[in-house]
């Protein structure tokens, strides 16, 4: 029987590799190995693959390496029909109260994320069959030497609400369900990221031991978009 397929339907579909083991009826050891190979095939795959985008929302969601305190910063981008055009992992260093001690604990720690964010407009620039005409974020500084370095002749628009705006709305968050949210189509991708990899769950015991398999499962994911494509 050919497990591949659908263990990369369960995996990307909110299962651990443990889960699907027992799903599956396999040992955990198979599971883990077939694991390797399917995102093997996934990086090859993503590699090929051309989209069209008439709009670019892009944007950075946050996850950890194993503990809190060793955080990581995924690179998302997406066109108008919420399909995903690049996932890219960068480490970065921790933030807040618990800076001082992931220095103290685990040594300083790269910031990549900048570096990545111009690996991930490079790819879109070799994938995208023609420019953008529209790019959308949030008002991240640095964002902006990205999109007019590399999509010169797209329209950049920037969208940022004040902080007693968003406070506000935190606060009646039921109250404004229906304020149209411009960046919705990376928001919302980001969210169903979370609920369909089960390493990027919140408050969850299953988190990344190797970023480089976050990766793969990332590349995994793009490419079940377009359904099973291993056997």
């Amino acid at each position: 029987m050919d497990l591949n397929k659908p263990l990369q339907q369960l995996l990307t579909e909110g299962n651990s590799i443990r889960a699907s083991a027992r799903i599956l009826n396999m040992t955990y050891k198979n599971t883990y190995k077939k694991f390797l190979w399917l995102i093997k095939q996934a990086k090859v795959t993503r590699e090929r693959l051309i989209f069209s985008a008439r709009k670019i929302y892009f944007d950075e969601m946050e996850t950890i390496h194993h503990t809190k305190c060793k955080p990581l910063s995924i690179a998302v981008a997406v066109n108008e029909d919420y399909q995903i055009l690049a996932l890219q992992v960068a480490e970065m260093p921790a933030k807040g109260r618990l800076a001082r001690f992931s220095v103290m604990k685990y040594g300083p720690r790269k910031d990549e994320r900048d570096s990545v964010m111009g690996e991930v407009f490079r790819c879109l620039k070799n994938r995208l069959s023609r420019p953008p005409e529209n790019i959308y974020s949030d008002a991240k500084s640095s964002y902006r030497k990205h999109v007019e370095g590399t999509f010169p002749q797209s329209t950049y628009e920037v969208h940022n609400r004040a902080d007693k705006e968003r406070h506000r709305d935190r606060l009646h968050e039921k109250l404004h369900k229906k304020r149209f949210d411009p960046l919705f189509a990376v928001n919302q991708r980001c969210a169903k990221l979370r609920s369909d990899i089960r390493r990027l769950t919140r408050r969850s015991w299953c988190t990344t031991k190797k970023p480089e398999n976050l990766q793969g499962q990332l590349d995994l994911y793009i490419v079940n978009q377009f359904g099973p494509a291993f056997s």
